[in-house]
């Protein structure tokens, strides 16, 4: 059952000064390019904000660490990145049952999970957007899987990707640079010469009796706590961060040019229409492989042989800040 009112509460009953609040920087952002903004954006953080706490990561999970370690101080963590540093802020605060809200100001390539927030794409009106927001709770996915033995998991709070969409992203770093944001599709073109779909049994196992949802050649499962994925295709278009449910889109092996004739469908949800295409919502699921196959989480790649993967929904186990202006159902 979805969860019904989502509480919100305005940032200025919240009285969170500045020294409560922690920003997470990450000069790799944007193949590095990010970096030589840094004092730009401190400038403007300090004028608008005022003067806050602020690092700058210096290496791949140092966001996960910060987040997941707070001072009990810290009300509000700011992301400043793309998809990836957003992904390790939500995942340390996640970890840790922080009690801190997360903001992000979106500096990636893709942006995806900023989109959700309707956050502005100028930095500077960003920052600004954080200013006056306001904070809700929504969700968080879990996923599990075993591979050569050992158990693994990550948290998502956009989208985990299993079987195609997650080869696509270990492929994706290649095309990070190509202009006009054409990076993501040109990964999907290379990915689907290259991708061999494999044999795939998904139940949902919400309640006792586990319900097969999908059995056959699988080509991916997508599970959307949002929307967007992959540089702005809405591969989820029902999903929202709060209403109690995760999103399951799976698609059935396509040969290489029906693959095509129905991507550009996915960039406004209407790949929902095609036979090939089934779409659940669930709060646990499983799926279970003939092979390992590699597996996303908001888009760094978790593993290239998952087995056994199991995924649940942790409701309402995040704050988020949002501009004012965001519409009530997200």
């Amino acid at each position: 059952m979805a969860l019904a009112h989502i509480p919100v509460t305005p940032i200025s009953e919240l009285k969170i000064l500045p020294e409560n609040i922690l920003v997470i920087f990450n000069p790799a952002a944007r193949s590095g390019h990010l970096a030589g903004q840094e004092l730009d954006i401190r400038a403007e953080l300090k004028k608008s904000i005022g003067r806050t706490q602020f690092i700058s990561t210096t290496k791949k999970g140092h966001a996960r660490e910060l987040a997941s370690n707070l001072p009990p101080s810290i009300q509000m963590v700011v992301a400043i990145g793309g998809d990836g540093t957003v992904h390790e802020v939500a995942s340390g605060l996640a970890e840790a049952n922080s009690s801190a809200g997360m903001a992000v100001i979106p500096l990636g390539s893709g942006n995806d999970f900023a989109r959700v927030l309707h956050m502005p794409t100028d930095w500077r009106k960003a920052i600004e957007g954080i200013r006056s927001s306001k904070r809700i709770s929504a969700d968080i996915g879990c996923v599990n899987w075993k591979e050569e033995g050992d158990d693994f998991s990550a948290y998502f709070i956009n989208a985990l990707g299993i079987g195609f969409d997650a080869h696509c992203a270990s492929i994706a770093p290649k095309y990070k640079n190509w202009p006009l944001g054409i990076g993501y599709t040109a990964s999907i073109v290379a990915g689907l010469r290259s991708w061999v779909s494999s044999g795939a049994t998904v139940w949902d196992t919400s309640s006792s009796d586990k319900k097969v949802l999908f059995s056959g050649r699988m080509m991916f499962t997508t599970v959307g706590n949002a929307q967007d994925s992959g540089g702005g295709y809405k591969v989820n278009p029902k999903a929202l961060i709060s209403d109690g449910l995760l999103d399951a889109c799976i698609v059935e092996d396509l040969s290489f040019l029906r693959a095509l004739s129905i991507l550009p469908s996915a960039r406004d949800g209407k790949h929902l229409l095609k036979k090939e295409v089934s779409y659940f919502q669930f709060q646990n699921l499983l799926v279970d492989t003939d092979r390992g196959l590699p597996i996303h989480s908001d888009g760094e790649v978790k593993s290239l042989q998952a087995r056994s993967i199991e995924v649940s929904l942790l409701p309402r186990k995040i704050g988020l800040f949002v501009p004012a202006s965001a519409p009530e159902t997200l």
